[in-house]
C-alpha cells in the first residue's frame, strides 16, 4: 500500500499545481484596492511632481534627450519622441485589439501583414541609426526630425503588441482562440485614424494633452514589460494553458506589473550610478520659456 501511495502522489501533486487559483471576490476588491492606492501614491504623495515620478519610472530605458523630446505646455515629456511613439502604438493597439474583441487571439499576425509590421519595426531601426549617426556627428542620410521618430515608433509599438499578445495568449488559456492578432490589412488599417490623431496631438504639443500623453505612453511600457514578465513567468510552470477566465490570471498579471516597476526604477538607479561614475548630467527637463 505504501509503494501505491509513492506511485500515486507525484500525479496528485501535478494535478495539484497545475489547477488555477480562482480569486474570491474579497481578494479582487484587496487587488483592486491596491491599484487605486498605488495610483493615488504615484499622484499625490508629496515631494516630486507626477511628470518627475514618471520620467524617473521611464528614465531607465530612455535618454530623454531634450533635442529628441516633445514638450507640450513647456513641459518635457517622460519619453523621448521615438519611446513616446512606441509604447503608445503598444497602448493603442492593445486597446484596438480589445475593442474589436481579439485581445485573446493566440496566433500571430498573417504572414503578410507580419511583414509590413516586421518592416515598420526595420524602418524605425534606419531612423534610429541615422540620428545617431547625427548625433555623433557622422554622416547620415538626413536631418532628424521628432515628428519622424513619433512615426516610425508608432510604427513599431503597433507590431510589438501584435506579436507579443498572441504568444502570452497562448501560453494562457486553454482554449484558445485562434484568430490572429491581425488577419489582414484592412484589420491593420482601422488604426490608421487613430493613428494619424495620435501623431497630431503629440506633435501639436498642446498645453491640456501633456498629462494624458505622459500617463498613455508611461502606461504602455508598463504594459509591455508586464507582458513579457508574464510570459516568463507562466512558461517555466505546469500552469501553461490552463487559464480559463481573466479573473484567474489578475493575480499574475498584478505581480507582473508589480515586476515590471521594480525592473523600470532598478535600471533607473543603474543609469543613474553610470552617469556619476563617468561624470555625465541628466538631461535637463526644466520648462522651456
Amino acid at each position: 500500500m505504501a509503494v501505491k501511495q509513492a506511485q500515486v502522489d507525484p500525479r496528485s501533486r501535478a494535478r495539484w499545481l497545475e489547477r488555477v487559483w480562482e480569486p474570491p471576490l474579497w481578494a479582487l476588491l484587496a487587488l483592486a484596492a491596491l491599484y487605486i492606492v498605488a495610483l493615488a501614491a504615484l499622484i499625490f504623495l508629496p515631494g516630486d511632481t507626477l511628470l518627475d515620478r514618471l520620467r524617473a519610472l521611464d528614465g531607465g530605458i530612455c535618454s530623454e534627450i531634450p533635442s529628441h523630446s516633445f514638450f507640450p505646455a513647456g513641459q518635457q515629456l517622460p519619453l523621448c519622441s521615438r519611446n513616446t511613439g512606441i509604447y503608445l502604438g503598444f497602448a493603442l493597439g492593445f486597446l484596438t485589439l480589445l475593442g474589436a474583441g481579439r485581445v485573446r487571439a493566440a496566433r500571430l499576425p498573417r504572414l503578410r501583414v507580419a511583414a509590413l509590421l516586421l518592416a515598420l519595426v526595420f524602418v524605425m531601426a534606419v531612423d534610429g541609426l541615422n540620428s545617431l549617426f547625427h548625433d555623433l556627428g557622422a554622416p547620415h542620410l538626413y536631418q532628424p526630425q521628432n515628428v519622424l521618430r513619433l512615426l516610425t515608433g508608432l510604427g513599431a509599438g503597433v507590431a510589438m503588441v501584435s506579436f507579443i499578445l498572441p504568444v502570452t495568449n497562448g501560453l494562457l488559456w486553454r482554449q484558445e482562440d485562434a484568430r490572429p492578432s491581425f488577419r489582414s490589412f484592412a484589420q491593420l488599417a482601422a488604426m490608421l485614424p487613430l493613428l494619424l490623431l495620435t501623431v497630431l496631438a503629440v506633435a501639436s504639443q498642446t498645453a491640456w494633452l501633456l498629462y494624458p500623453i505622459a500617463i498613455l505612453s508611461s502606461l504602455g511600457l508598463i504594459l509591455a514589460l508586464t507582458f513579457v514578465n508574464l510570459v516568463f513567468a507562466i512558461c517555466f510552470t505546469p500552469l501553461v494553458g490552463h487559464f480559463e477566465r481573466w479573473r484567474q490570471v489578475l493575480p499574475y498579471f498584478t505581480l507582473s506589473v508589480i515586476l515590471a516597476v521594480v525592473e523600470l526604477a532598478a535600471l533607473f538607479k543603474v543609469k543613474l550610478a553610470l552617469m556619476q561614475t563617468f561624470a555625465l548630467h541628466m538631461p535637463p527637463t526644466a520648462p522651456l520659456h
